[in-house]
């Protein structure tokens, strides 16, 4: 095979000069090599091809920079002929990485070469998704299919436009910040950006543990601030009033308002109500209604019991709220019916008619007031009149108490000062009656 270059003298013992072969048939310039030695110039004129940077002027003063050269350039033949086994390529990747001359590297046919898209495809997927099976069965945690289409849609919207094509592998932590600046985003609620960021990088940490790749791009991107809104909730007096008045415009939004303020239920736990739940002496709280899943087991996973007065008339209320229904079949007819009689309504309207209600009565503020404040109200309420947190546990349907001591910052505040001033009547009672004790003895004293 002819070389692609050819060597030339200009006088006997003197350097030798290259020239290369151009892609349309002629030739270079003539090159100095900067040395006589017809091997050494093989060596330089092949760096220089291989490398393409041939020098304008050979300064043969230089006889160490051009033995690395040729160290570097006997490096790249070996890396180009030589058979590597596995081991030999992690070693030479890890060493790049760790002179941070590389973030990552894709080798073929391993699991970092797998798309970010073939993973993202089913990660959130909720009847095909490891993640969710994993954790079911690893920790007993339980994902809800809710979550995981949210997870989905903003993956869809935000990470996959971005990052769709690239290896599961080269993936950096500076492609997800630069999607993480976008304006569209960083005009987002706190919690809705933290929530975008946990779309993408579960399943990247998923990814580093199950092995699909040793590049940690997940790890500290800085999530928003959130502080929980303090939850506003009616007084006793507004609630009432609500109820009393003339301010709804859907019967139905009215019904399922009532039930929450009166059980502190769920907004799917009342659209999951059916005939067979309303009892005589109150309502059976069994099952709650997803858009996805349909008909489910409670938010904790458990039933329970809620007692309502027997001569309210909200029994009344509910039942013909369940024969309104155009497909009603007895007890398994929903009550709170929507478009299609065989699904419950949308709970998002009860909130609208609400805030209505609130509006036409002149409420200060209708936005501070939602559909869920009514369980709070609830809870609020129990507090005020039962010492045992157990019991308003066992009615609500909390799993701890932690969750429940935040209603404490419901109680109303005449009830909180007469339950106070009666409280601390009892705690110093003997303190107050040692005191008239001793005033009397004082008295005694100064008059002798």
């Amino acid at each position: 095979m002819a070389k692609p270059f050819t060597f030339s003298t200009k006088r006997a013992g003197g350097n030798i000069y290259v020239q290369f072969a151009l892609p349309d048939g002629g030739r270079t310039f003539q090159k100095s090599t900067g040395t006589s030695n017809r091997k050494e110039a093989e060596k330089i004129a092949m760096e220089w091809l291989v490398n393409g940077n041939i020098p304008e002027r050979i300064n043969s003063a230089k006889p160490s920079e051009s033995k690395l050269n040729m160290d570097k350039l006997a490096l790249f033949n070996n890396l180009k002929t030589y058979d590597f086994e596995e081991e030999d390529i992690c070693k030479i990747i890890k060493i790049l990485k760790d002179r941070k001359i590389i973030i990552s590297a894709i080798r073929p046919k391993t699991k970092e070469s797998i798309l970010i898209d073939d993973i993202l495809e089913t990660f959130w997927n909720y009847e095909e998704s490891p993640y969710v099976k994993s954790m079911a069965a690893e920790t007993g945690k339980i994902i809800s299919m809710s979550y995981c289409k949210t997870c989905e849609s903003r993956v869809r919207l935000y990470w996959l436009p971005a990052l769709k094509g690239k290896y599961i592998g080269e993936i950096t932590k500076d492609d997800l910040k630069s999607v993480l600046a976008e304006k569209r985003i960083q005009t987002l609620a706190p919690k809705t950006i933290n929530g975008i960021i946990d779309s993408i990088t579960i399943p990247l940490k998923w990814a580093f543990n199950e092995g699909y790749t040793e590049n940690i791009c997940y790890e500290g991107l800085r999530r928003k601030t959130t502080k929980s809104q303090e939850r506003h909730i009616l007084t006793m007096d507004e609630a009432e009033n609500l109820f009393h008045g003339d301010y709804w415009d859907n019967d139905a939004a009215r019904v399922a308002n009532r039930v929450a303020m009166h059980t502190g239920m769920r907004a799917g736990e009342i659209a999951a109500l059916r005939v067979k739940d309303i009892q005589p002496d109150g309502i059976h709280v069994g099952s709650s209604w997803c858009k996805y899943m349909g008909l489910k087991s409670c938010k904790n996973g458990e039933e329970r019991d809620i007692p309502i007065p027997i001569s309210d008339e909200l029994r009344e209320e509910l039942m013909i709220q369940a024969q309104m229904n155009p497909y009603f079949d007895g007890d398994e007819s929903f009550i709170f019916f929507g478009m299609d009689p065989t699904k419950p309504a949308c709970s998002k309207q009860w909130n609208k008619y609400l805030k209505r209600a609130l509006t036409l009565m002149k409420y200060p503020n209708p936005k501070e007031i939602c559909f869920h404040s009514w369980r709070h109200f609830f809870c609020s309420r129990m507090l005020d009149v039962i010492p045992d947190k157990r019991v308003v546990m066992a009615l609500s349907g909390h799993k701890t108490t932690a969750m429940l001591d935040q209603y404490g910052k419901h109680l109303e505040q005449e009830k909180t000062l007469a339950i106070a001033k009666k409280a601390i009547k009892e705690v110093f009672k003997n303190e107050s009656t040692n005191e008239a004790v001793e005033i009397k003895n004082f008295k005694m004293v100064a008059n002798m």
